[in-house]
C-alpha cells in the first residue's frame, strides 16, 4: 500500500500478494504458467467465475495458473479504481505484481522460466501491455514469453515497442476502453507485431456469464462467440509458441 484515498490512507512497505494456483493433475518439475489478471473490479464473484472458467480450460490445456489478486491484497475495492478511464497509474503498479508472481514462480521451480505468460482482462489488460513494453522488461531478471489483452486501454500506448508476441481481444461496442485507439496502436509499425481480433457486436467483460447490464456507467456483459473464440484462440497461440520452440 502506499497511501491512496483508495487504500484509505495505509502506507505498507511490505507486504504479501495473495493468489491461487491451479496445475494439471500429476504435473511435475516446472511448467509453462499463465498469470491471470482481473479487472477493475477485483477478483468478486464475477471474475473468480472467469478465473475458474479460463482457467480451468488452460489447465486442461497442459498449462498452470496462477490467479493474482492485487486489490484484494492491497484493501482495495471498484470505487475510485474503476471511475478512472485510464487506470494507468493502477496498471502501472500492477505491473510490479506480475513481475514479482513471475520471479516466484520461477524461485519455486513451479513453472518454465522460458514459458510464463500473462493474460489479462480490462485494467489487467491495460496492466499486460505495460508489463510487457520493453522499457518496463528491462528492469526486471526475467521477462514473460507474452501477454494477452483482453479490452485494454491503449491510451498512450501507440508508440510503445514490446519484447515478445502480444494479443489483443478487443469488443466492437466496448464503451469503457477503445477498439479504435487500441486499433490504432495494433497498426503501428513496431519490431514485435501486436495481433488484433476484434469480435463484432460484442461489449466490454464479453467473457463473463452475465446479461448486458450497466457497469459504472459502461454497457458490459456475455457475449458467447467472443468469449469462446477467446480462450480457444490463447490456446491455439500458446500451443503455436509451443511448436515453434521444439
Amino acid at each position: 500500500m502506499d497511501g491512496t484515498v483508495e487504500e484509505k490512507g495505509k502506507v505498507k512497505a511490505e507486504g504479501e500478494l495473495s493468489a491461487d494456483i491451479m496445475r494439471p493433475q500429476g504435473a511435475k518439475g516446472p511448467i509453462p504458467f499463465v498469470i491471470m489478471l482481473h479487472g477493475c473490479d477485483g477478483f468478486g464473484r464475477v471474475e473468480r467465475k472467469w478465473g475458474g472458467d479460463y482457467g480451468g480450460r488452460l489447465v486442461g490445456a497442459g498449462y498452470g495458473v496462477l490467479l493474482l489478486d492485487s486489490f484484494g491484497s492491497w484493501g482495495l475495492g471498484p470505487d475510485g479504481v474503476c471511475s478512472d478511464p485510464s487506470q494507468l497509474t493502477w496498471a502501472r503498479r500492477r505491473a510490479d505484481d506480475a513481475y514479482a508472481a513471475l520471479d516466484w514462480l520461477i524461485g519455486q521451480k513451479i513453472a518454465d522460466p522460458k514459458r510464463v505468460y500473462v493474460l489479462g482482462r480490462s485494467n489487467g489488460a491495460t496492466t499486460t501491455l505495460i508489463i510487457m513494453n520493453r522499457a518496463i522488461g528491462d528492469l526486471h531478471e526475467h521477462m514473460f514469453a507474452g501477454g494477452f489483452a483482453m479490452q485494454p486501454s491503449c491510451y498512450l500506448m501507440k508508440n510503445v515497442e514490446f519484447y515478445a508476441p502480444v494479443h489483443l481481444f478487443l469488443a466492437e461496442k466496448d464503451e469503457a476502453t477503445s477498439p479504435i485507439l487500441c486499433g490504432q496502436m495494433a497498426e503501428s509499425k513496431r519490431s514485435i507485431p501486436v495481433k488484433t481480433v476484434l469480435w463484432k457486436g460484442a461489449n466490454h467483460s464479453f467473457e463473463d456469464h452475465e446479461p448486458i447490464h450497466v457497469f459504472h456507467g459502461y454497457h458490459v456483459g456475455y457475449n458467447a462467440a467472443a468469449a469462446e473464440g477467446t480462450i480457444k484462440a490463447i490456446i491455439s497461440a500458446l500451443n503455436e509458441a509451443k511448436k515453434a520452440e521444439n
